[in-house]
């Protein structure tokens, strides 16, 4: 097959050229296929009408006039509905009505596949068949033009084909026109593609009914994975996996908050925004951020440190990992190399993602930690002088490790001459040993601590006084913006500080509520050596809750069950199965039991716990925070009175402490 020279223009060029359809409909604003042959299934429901990939979330479809080939699309106007797809498993061809090369370009939109011989335009001339052009993965078309120059006077068609059926197989075209001049080819330079601003909502405030009041959630729209956690030497930053168009998961973009103390925060405008770069279109996923405190870089700007940030590029038909770096401390960035990678796909898996960058002191090197596959599970370490240039140094195997990797140094008992090093993924599996710079050498088997909604957690680089704090994702329960009529969807987990302590079972890691939460107190209460029998209630003089972080230990003794009934939500410990309970709520909305924490037999006869209780969360810890759980439940149920109280026998509260908090908005 012979290919021809073609060009193409991005969605911002602002260069017009005069132009002719090269045939009737050859921009399908008839709204049919007249004119048109189809063979196969790919073409059959088309043109499609309208900005159906926009409907569904995802990027613009950069069409002309109301009617496109979009062969994903399963809308014409008149079939379908706005946003339903036919999907890429389809295949055929539409080919066009003869028509005469009168002018030394083709000039057409083109979107889709990039997928050169399976997805694209093929010109039929003069016993010859040219393809012309493929797709840019992505729905976003750009304007293509393709050199006919030597074919000019002769007679014509056009074959729009799709051969493919994975990913990306599909194609969508429109506008063929005959012109003069080509339009500029920047297909591979950087462009944002998703026409997303990066305002961050400042119209929205924190004042609904049911808006988290002490758990961050983004002023609008959807909210999954922590990223570039990072203190910066005055404040902490805070970003995250975020949509800015609608309350579902899409168009992965870096959202950005600030906060002096990890508990009041300030969101700002969109960090790192999805862009197109080599004609691959792509959104920005998880990673870190690091202080690039040695100028490992060379950007630094005066005094202030740069920040740089890692992450995936989350392009077809392979990710790899990518950096951005800001010289104001995060106000503007600079993508490295316009997005391209600093670490190529590694050939496991097309989906790779997630780094962790951190600085290794002992080794003088800046350290990544990436998950690359799955089944079996690696994790692949790099090192690093320069931030840009990343070395091989060992892989770990690990059935357990999938995406979210993160790898701590904490000290056991608080002694920092037993350092040991702590790695976990995104659902806390997690293993203790210790790193040398190159290699992970596990002391411990594979543990676990969580349970519940508790998800992709990961903590910050350069804490101050040698703390290690990390936020995860509260992933689950049901769309938040259509539940409860609130303007954002999912909320991260209170931050929690990280500690090792020696156990009868070996070094463990605990996981226990910052300090800071101390700060939003409005009200403490203090309650000690109380019987609950009967019909007692040891909050019978404490009204009005709202908001709670309530620690207490409690004697079990012959009680069934202990029963917390807190604002929205009714909490127990099963005395005979040793396990908190709750009624929480699953991703369709329906109300269940859940088991809050399992395993809390008493010790010495005491169960001690800690429960932060917000506006549809609820967050146990047991015994210091040896394990814990971070759940959802219906705002809009809960107990009409709220009490602590026996069931089926006598229990006794040894200590009980009940701060009532202030909003952090």
């Amino acid at each position: 097959m012979i290919r021809t020279i073609c060009f193409a223009m991005a969605l911002t060029t602002a260069v017009s050229f005069a132009d002719e359809p090269l045939f009737p409909n050859a921009d399908f604003e008839t709204g049919t296929l007249s004119g048109w042959t189809v063979d196969g299934e790919a073409f059959k429901v088309q043109p499609t009408k309208g900005d159906n990939s926009a409907v569904r979330n995802r990027e613009s479809s950069n069409h002309e006039g109301e009617y496109w080939i979009g062969g994903y699309e399963n809308y014409t106007g008149s079939v379908g509905k706005p946003g339903a797809t036919r999907g890429d498993s389809l295949t055929g061809t539409l080919t066009s009505p003869q028509f005469t090369i009168t002018k030394p370009y083709i000039t057409f939109r083109i979107g889709g596949g990039d997928l050169p011989g399976q997805t694209g335009v093929r010109l039929l001339c003069d016993g010859a068949e040219v393809e012309l052009a493929s797709g840019v993965d992505s729905e976003t078309m750009v304007k293509q033009s393709c050199d006919v120059a030597k074919f000019i006077g002769k007679t014509a068609r056009l074959v729009i084909f799709d051969s493919a059926t994975g990913g990306w197989g599909h194609i969508n075209v429109d506008a063929f026109t005959a012109t003069d001049q080509a339009v500029p080819d920047t297909t591979k330079a950087f462009a944002f593609t998703d026409e997303i601003s990066p305002a961050a909502y400042p119209d929205t405030g924190y004042d609904q009914p049911f808006r988290p009041q002490f758990h961050f959630s983004s002023r609008k729209n959807w909210l999954n994975d922590p990223n570039g956690m990072v203190f910066d030497g005055e404040k902490y930053h805070l970003f995250f996996q975020h949509n800015p168009k609608g309350t579902g998961w899409g168009n992965m973009t870096w959202g950005h908050a600030t906060s002096k103390d990890m508990v009041r925060w300030t969101q700002h405008d969109h960090a790192l925004l999805p862009y197109r770069v080599d004609r691959r279109a792509g959104t920005i996923f998880s990673g870190t951020a690091v202080v690039d405190h040695n100028n490992s870089l060379g950007k630094q700007v005066g005094d202030t440190k740069t920040l740089c940030a890692f992450y995936t590029f989350a392009a077809k038909p392979n990710f790899y990992q990518a950096m951005a770096y800001s010289t104001d401390l995060g106000e503007t960035w600079t993508y490295w190399n316009e997005g391209r990678a600093v670490v190529p796909n590694q050939g496991f898996d097309s989906g790779e993602r997630d780094p962790k960058v951190f600085w290794h002191e002992a080794s003088q090197r800046w350290v990544m930690v990436l998950w690359v596959q799955r089944n079996p599970g690696r994790v692949r370490f790099f090192t690093s002088k320069n931030l840009t240039d990343w070395e091989f140094a060992s892989d770990l195997m690990r059935d357990w490790a999938f995406e979210c990797m993160d790898l701590v140094f904490l000290p056991v008992d608080g002694d920092p001459t037993k350092v040991k090093c702590l790695i976990y993924d995104a659902s806390f599996d997690y293993e203790i040993g210790t790193f040398d710079g190159k290699e992970f050498h596990s002391e411990t088997e594979p543990l676990k601590i969580s349970r519940g909604n508790f998800y992709a957690a990961q903590t910050f680089n350069h804490a101050p006084d040698g703390r290690v704090v990390q936020i995860g994702w509260m992933r689950g329960g049901p769309n938040a913006a259509q539940a409860y009529e609130l303007p954002y969807n999912q909320q991260m987990s209170f931050p929690y500080e990280l500690s090792l302590r020696t156990t009868s079972q070996g070094v463990r890691l605990n996981c226990w509520p910052i300090k800071e939460i101390e700060s939003l107190t409005k009200r403490l209460h203090h309650i000690e050596n109380v019987s609950l029998a009967g019909d007692s209630n040891a909050l019978a003089d404490i009204s009005g809750l709202d908001l709670v972080d309530l620690t207490i230990e409690f004697e079990p003794g012959t009680a069934t069950q202990v029963v917390f009934d807190l604002p929205g939500i009714a909490v127990r410990y099963d005395a005979k199965e040793q396990v908190l309970m709750h009624n929480g709520i699953d991703n369709e909305g329906q109300s269940h039991d859940y088991w809050t924490i399992d395993k809390i037999p008493p010790r010495d006869g005491v169960v001690q716990l800690r429960l932060l209780v917000d506006r549809m969360s609820l967050e146990a810890f047991a015994f210091g925070g040896e394990t814990f759980g971070a759940h959802y439940f219906n705002p809009k149920l809960g107990p009409a009175k709220h009490s602590i109280h026996a069931v089926g026998g006598e229990a006794k509260i040894r200590r009980l402490e009940l701060r009532e908090l202030n909003s952090a908005w």
